[in-house]
This record gives structure tokens, sequence and C-alpha cells, in this order.
């Protein structure tokens, strides 16, 4: 396991980090994919209860641009479709199939593809730190990661107050009902887990399983895919692109 992405078993809480503080833990196609796979082997642990998303300094503050404008290079839209589904889709999918309960200890940015990360989780925390924002419509694109509708059936009509809107701070988006308020949202994560001893883990498969009716199949990531394949290979997104790189 590289360092950019680590976990560890603290109490009965598998605590996944993303570790990549000076992007703001912004993800590449590379990362994203071992983020997927590190959560399905946090949740793998026998002695853990529940999964805990975290990262260092910030949640993620979404896409890697310069690394996503490198993999779109040379391909078609039906490429890109491709690489959106076996690599930034790997880690919600993880999310939705994790046998126990996940929960987004959220402090710092979570920005497009990061918010879209906390939304699949079934529960979240947010610290005192935490930025919240859909962030894919200023790239002229789409959440390509199941955020819409995961965020239309937690919260309906949420997303169309969140497009094109400053970030939310954690009062903001625990009012909105995005997550819960905590000074210290890893510590109530860890602790909610903690609490859930006296149940044990063949019953918490069974909440998580049945409490996960909401989000996205497969056929609905699919469309994702193609729709920001078509996004990514775009004059419009290579422009705004280029502009932001050039800051």
């Amino acid at each position: 396991m590289t360092d950019s992405v680590t976990w560890e078993l603290r109490g009965r809480a598998a605590v996944v980090t993303i570790r990549l503080p000076q992007v703001r833990n912004a993800l590449g196609p590379r990362e994203a994919a071992l983020l997927g796979r590190t959560i399905s082997a946090a949740a793998a642990h026998p002695d853990a209860l529940g999964v805990v998303l975290t990262g260092e300094g910030a949640f993620s503050a979404g896409g890697d641009l310069p690394a996503i404008v490198e993999a779109t290079e040379g391909r078609d839209a039906a490429g890109v479709s491709e690489f959106v589904y076996r690599d930034f889709q790997s880690m919600v999918r993880a999310l939705r199939e994790c046998p126990i309960p996940t929960v987004a200890a959220v402090d710092g940015a979570a920005i497009g593809l990061g918010l879209d990360l906390a939304l699949w989780c079934d529960a979240r925390f947010l610290g005192p730190k935490a930025k919240l924002a859909q962030g894919w419509a200023t790239l002229g694109l789409i959440p390509g990661t199941g955020g819409a509708k995961v965020l239309q059936e937690l919260l309906p009509g949420a997303l169309w107050h969140l497009l094109g809107q400053r970030p939310m701070n954690a009062d903001q988006a625990a009012t909105l009902g995005v997550g819960v308020r905590s000074d210290d949202a890893l510590a109530a994560a860890v602790d909610l887990i903690e609490g859930w001893v006296p149940v044990g883990r063949p019953a918490l498969e069974g909440y998580a399983a049945l409490s996960r009716n909401h989000l996205p199949d497969d056929t609905y990531l699919q469309e994702c895919a193609r729709i920001q394949g078509e996004r990514l290979t775009s004059e419009s997104f290579a422009e705004t692109a280029q502009a932001i790189l050039a800051r």
C-alpha cells in the first residue's frame, strides 16, 4: 500500500485516510483506484464494524486537474468514459458494496468528487474547517461519480441550490441536513462505530445492505461516465482547464 492512501484499525473502526495534503487530497485516476481498493481491504478486516473515510488536511478538493488532463490526452469520449468508470467510479462502488457501514469524517475541503465521496457514505460528520461545494459545474462537468442522484435522494432539490454557489461551511451544511456538526469529525466517527459493538457485525451488515437502496446502480454510473467522457473531451473543458492551469 502506498502512502497516498492508508488505513488502520482504531478500536472497531477501520479508518481510511487520503494523504495528499500538497494538493488538498485531489485525486487522479491512479489514486482513485487505490482508494477504492483500500476501502474494500479495510472493510474486509473481521474486527471492523464500520469504515471511516477521511483525509489529511482536507477531505478531498476533488479531481486532480493536471492528472485528469494528462489522462484524457489522445483519447476519444468512449476511451475517457472507460477510465472514468474503471478508476474514479471504483471508489463509489466500493462504498456502495462495503459490507459494513461507512462514515465520512469531513474537515477541510470536500468539493466536487470529494463531496460525492462524502455523500456516498452512510453517515457524515462535519468538522469546524469543513467546506462543501458541488464544484463540478464550474468546470463544465457533471458529477461523474453519481453525486447528483445521491444528493437528490438525500435532500430533494438541494442540488439546484448548490450549482454555482460558494462552498458551505459546516454549520450551513448541517442545517441543510448533509451531516452532523462536530468539533472533531474523526473522533466522532470513530466513537459512533464503537457504539455499535453491542449490535455486532452480522446485524450491521444487514443494516448496511438495507439502507442503500437510494444509491445509484451501475446503469446510472455508466451513463454518468458516458456524459463525463463527452464533457472531458469537449473544447469548452479544454479551454477552461488550460485557463486554470495557467494561473
